[in-house]
C-alpha cells in the first residue's frame, strides 16, 4: 500500500533529522568544525530531512484520505480493532489530525517540502532583514587540488547562506512570522504528525496484512 512506502520514507527522514552526526551528509557543518558546539553539527542536513518529512506527511494525509473514502464506500473495509479497542481512539485522532492539517501540509510542502521553488525563494528573500549577510567557503583540501580539476559536489563550494534562505522560507507558515515559534511548530504539527502516521500504519498492518502474510 502507498501508506507503507510513505511510512518507510518517513522513518528514514525522522532518523536522518535525529542523528547528531552523519559525516557523509554534514557537508556544510561537519562535526570536526563544531567540536566546541556539537549542536551545530549537521544543522542543514537535519533541516533538509525535516523539510522532506513535511512532504511525506502531506502525501500520507492524501493517501489516508483516499483509504477512508474507500472505507466509506464499502463499510466492510472499515477496521474492526478486534481485541484492541483503544486503537479506535488512535485511529479517530489520526484521521482528524490529517483531515485538519492536510491543507497546511500542502502549503508548506509547496514552499519548502518536496522542492524549493521560485515562489519560496522570492518569499524568503523578501523577508530577509536589512543588513543580513551570508557566507560561503571553498574547502581547503580542494583549493590545493584545483589545478588538477578534481572538484566534486561534496568537496567544493560550501554555500552556508543556503541554510538561511531555506529557513527563512518557513517563516510565512509560523505564527506572526516569528522564528522563535519554530519549537511550537514542531510540537504542534510535525511531532504529532509523525506519531499519528505510526499509529495509522500499525492499525492498517494489524487489520489487513498480518493474517494475510501468515504471521
Amino acid at each position: 500500500m502507498r501508506v507503507c512506502v510513505l511510512f518507510e520514507d518517513l522513518r528514514v527522514e525522522i532518523r536522518g533529522a535525529r542523528e547528531r552526526s552523519l559525516p557523509a551528509l554534514d557537508i556544510l557543518d561537519p562535526e570536526r568544525e563544531n567540536w566546541l558546539s556539537p549542536s551545530g553539527t549537521g544543522q542543514y542536513r537535519r533541516f533538509y530531512f525535516i523539510r522532506r518529512s513535511l512532504a511525506t506527511l502531506r502525501d500520507f494525509a492524501e493517501a489516508l484520505r483516499l483509504i477512508i473514502q474507500d472505507m466509506n464506500n464499502d463499510p466492510g473495509l472499515r477496521p474492526t480493532f478486534a481485541g484492541l479497542p483503544d486503537q479506535a481512539d488512535l485511529w479517530d485522532a489520526a484521521t482528524r489530525f490529517f483531515d485538519t492539517n492536510e491543507a497546511l501540509l500542502q502549503a508548506i510542502r509547496n514552499d519548502i517540502g518536496g522542492h524549493f521553488g521560485l515562489d519560496a525563494a522570492l518569499s524568503a528573500l523578501s523577508m530577509l532583514q536589512p543588513g543580513t549577510c551570508g557566507s560561503f567557503t571553498l574547502a581547503q583540501d580542494v583549493v590545493e587540488r584545483r589545478e588538477h580539476q578534481t572538484l566534486h559536489a561534496d568537496q567544493q563550494w560550501r554555500l552556508h547562506f543556503a541554510a538561511e534562505i531555506a529557513g527563512t522560507a518557513l517563516l510565512k507558515h509560523l505564527p506572526d512570522g516569528d522564528i522563535t515559534k519554530y519549537g511550537a511548530f514542531f510540537r504542534d504539527l510535525l511531532a504529532p504528525g509523525y506519531q499519528h502516521a505510526i499509529n495509522c500504519v500499525d492499525i492498517l498492518v494489524r487489520e489487513y496484512l498480518w493474517d494475510r502474510f501468515g504471521s
